[in-house]
């Protein structure tokens, strides 16, 4: 029994000693990412070429619109056959569908690019912490904008040392600017 407790006191010993060691920090990457540069020239590419999207889609809602009322107009004069119904019907079915596939396939590419525009952006932000984790000592790095941190002890904020590390400048206190859509 004696030799249990000793082996369990040297276990807690070695390993409050090992945690001794490590050198802990944290960040919000969120914060981190929204600062740099890259992120906004991305975010306006991204907003321009989702608006042209939405621009091409309002196109087809009115081609839409336009059939579907046109057809409801003749009909209501009793100037289409039945035939010529079912063919209406069948285009405004067609377009429908076209309008569904472009939603989709909109969606699919703005992600797309999002994504590469976002890869780069990632790697720098994701290199420039390890360079400052590695430099500084640091053991580990938590991410607070992920919410992964339940508890710890007070540690180091290093999101000045990486925004030094990317050459970020704090960003200047102004008015808040209207957003308009992008032309």
């Amino acid at each position: 029994m004696k030799k249990i407790i000793t082996v369990l006191a040297f276990l807690i010993a070695l390993s409050s000693t090992s945690l001794a060691q490590n050198k802990f920090g944290y960040m919000n990457s969120l914060e981190l990412i929204s600062l740099m540069p890259e992120t906004q020239v991305a975010d306006s590419s991204l907003q321009k070429y989702a608006f042209e999207l939405q621009t091409l889609m309002e196109k087809m809602y009115k081609e839409y619109d336009t059939k579907a009322n046109d057809a409801a107009t003749k009909k209501q004069k009793g100037l289409l056959t039945p035939e010529q119904e079912e063919v209406v019907l069948i285009e405004l079915q067609d377009l429908e569908k076209r309008i569904n596939d472009f939603q989709s396939s909109a969606e699919e590419k703005v992600e797309t690019k999002r994504q590469k525009a976002y890869d780069p952006i990632l790697k720098k932000a994701n290199d420039a912490i390890k360079t400052v984790a590695k430099a500084n000592g640091y053991t580990y790095i938590f991410d607070t904008s992920a919410q992964a941190l339940l508890y710890a002890v007070e540690g180091d904020d290093i999101i000045e040392l990486v925004k030094k590390q990317l050459n970020i400048q704090a960003p200047k206190t102004t008015a808040p600017k209207t957003t308009t859509a992008p032309k």
